[in-house]
């Protein structure tokens, strides 16, 4: 009885656990689409569609449908993370690869660092700590 009792007390547990975690995905995973999107449509650079976020693995893929293009662009960001610069935060998009092989070439030769953008506007300055919970 005792064991059963046990057993049913660390299901539970982890069962809200997994829970929480699901809870903080999901957040991270509105964040994360909020700011791409926004990023891309406020410079002109096109509409953002698609967003899949891999919160565990840090990356994200999306479809840009670029301003003035028929033809949608697969973007693939092979990492993410935060950073703080004089106390705006923002998102750094790293190891960016497309459907298009000349613009690999440009991100390779022209993008080590990566893509800055800011989280202010989505994240009320909470990103930082959203995102590394």
């Amino acid at each position: 009885m005792l064991q059963r009792l046990v057993l049913i007390l660390l299901f539970l547990l982890s069962t809200a656990q997994c829970a929480e975690l699901s809870t903080m995905d999901s957040i991270r995973s509105k964040l994360l689409t909020s700011a791409v999107s926004l990023y891309f449509n406020t410079r002109g650079y096109g509409k953002v569609e698609n967003v899949t976020v891999d919160t565990t693995k840090k990356n994200l893929r999306f479809t840009l449908l670029p301003e003035g293009e028929k033809q949608p662009l697969n973007v693939s960001i092979g990492s993410y993370m935060t950073l703080t610069i004089e106390k705006e935060e923002y998102l750094i998009l790293q190891k960016v690869q497309t459907n298009r092989v000349w613009l690999n070439r440009i991100f390779a030769d022209h993008m080590e660092e990566g893509i800055k953008v800011p989280l202010g506007i989505v994240s009320k300055g909470a990103g930082s700590l959203l995102l590394n919970l």
